[in-house]
């Protein structure tokens, strides 16, 4: 058996198995015997590489396996309750170059089978097919992309950005509802951070075309990295979605900062950066502070003005943006925590070189001031 199809047999061994009659309890305490029957093999690829199957089983017990082969076409095959085949390995993406992954699959109410996958050739596409094998007759051979095909290979959604992992689901009237990570964002937000897209579709399997009901819509407007969804349709119809999340971490912010006469603007700039505010051409923003924190992410930021404590007014550090921030004083004695989360603006007058305190006569001592704050 080749080595990468392994996961395939692997796969249908447990669904054969359930569906040859061998019944095992919801109750497992209750069980007395589990059968696993002997591995099929569904297909051997050579020295193809088949990877990423996934299964689906439909209202008369048969099997449907879908998989990807060098990551560059989907195949698919049928397989009755009794591990006869029943459609054999067949590709069902177009011609052409792809790079396919993560596919996933979910079968209707007319035992039409719908899949997504995302074809990272070129610009990222959310893509989507349907068959309707039913509609052959089943002979044990493979069939052809035209004429299992209900609906043929829609692109869902293809923008600047990357996007990945789709996931797939259908409700009680046979409208498919995808979930998928995407890093696009219309207004530039997030920070090319990934967030979690939605679209909800209707197949029209007359005109074999699909309707689109929702298009690319975003429900995580939110900074901070999204991924991995999975999505389910539950008794009422209401979809329920899940993702990774990194809200409620903690970062960390240090700056560095000489207090020479030709830094006023960019100390104003800094402290729009990261509490929000003007920059010196009249844009706003929100201020990376603010922005994390509505994600429930906590900011520990400390701003380090390098200066000689006599010489240069520190006066407009207390202006503009950085308003309200400036300490008035040098480097805490005791750590940010929590309740605690602002050093502020603070003074180095004193910085370390070669392990002792150096006091800079300039305010542009940068290699003294960065040594400081990685040693403090």
């Amino acid at each position: 058996m080749h080595a990468n199809v392994k996961s395939l047999s692997l796969v249908s061994i447990m669904l054969i198995s359930i569906f040859s009659g061998i019944v095992i309890s919801a109750d497992f305490s209750s069980a007395n015997t589990v059968v696993i029957t002997e591995p099929q093999q569904i297909v051997d690829g050579g020295s193809s590489s088949d990877t990423q199957s996934v299964v689906v089983a439909d209202s008369q017990g048969n099997v449907h396996i879908v998989w990807t082969r060098n990551n560059q076409h989907l195949w698919y095959s049928m397989i009755a309750s009794n591990g006869e085949m029943l459609i054999g390995a067949t590709q069902i993406t177009n011609a052409g170059f792809h790079k396919i992954w993560h596919p996933d699959m979910v079968i209707d109410s007319e035992d039409n089978i719908h899949i997504v996958w995302v074809d990272k050739a070129a610009t990222h596409k959310i893509m989507y097919t349907a068959l309707s094998p039913y509609k052959l007759d089943f002979n044990g051979q493979p069939s052809t992309d035209s004429d299992i095909t209900g609906i043929d290979d829609e692109v869902i959604s293809q923008r600047a950005q990357d996007r990945d992992w789709p996931a797939i689901d259908v409700d009680s009237k046979d409208n498919i509802h995808i979930a998928w990570q995407d890093e696009y964002d219309e207004l530039d937000r997030y920070f090319s951070q990934p967030q979690i897209y939605y679209s909800m579709i209707e197949p029209d399997f007359a005109t074999n075309e699909v309707i689109t009901l929702f298009d690319d819509t975003l429900i995580t407007p939110i900074i901070g990295h999204k991924g991995h969804p999975d999505i389910a349709i539950d008794a009422n119809d209401q979809v329920q979605i899940v993702w990774d999340d990194t809200r409620g971490g903690k970062v960390e912010l240090v700056f560095i900062i000489d207090t020479s006469g030709s830094m006023y603007t960019e100390w104003d700039d800094v402290c729009t950066v990261i509490y929000g505010g003007s920059f010196s051409d009249n844009t706003q923003f929100e201020g990376i502070k603010p922005l994390l924190e509505v994600a429930n992410m906590t900011v520990y930021e400390t701003i380090y003005g390098i200066s000689d404590g006599s010489s240069n007014p520190l006066s407009f550090l207390s202006g503009g943006d950085c308003a309200e921030y400036n300490q008035n004083t040098g480097p805490r004695s005791i750590p940010l925590g929590d309740g605690d989360d602002s050093g502020g603006i603070r003074i180095l007058s004193d910085t370390i070189f070669n392990g002792n305190t150096y006091s800079g006569g300039s305010g542009e001592d940068w290699g003294p001031g960065t040594n400081w704050a990685c040693l403090s």
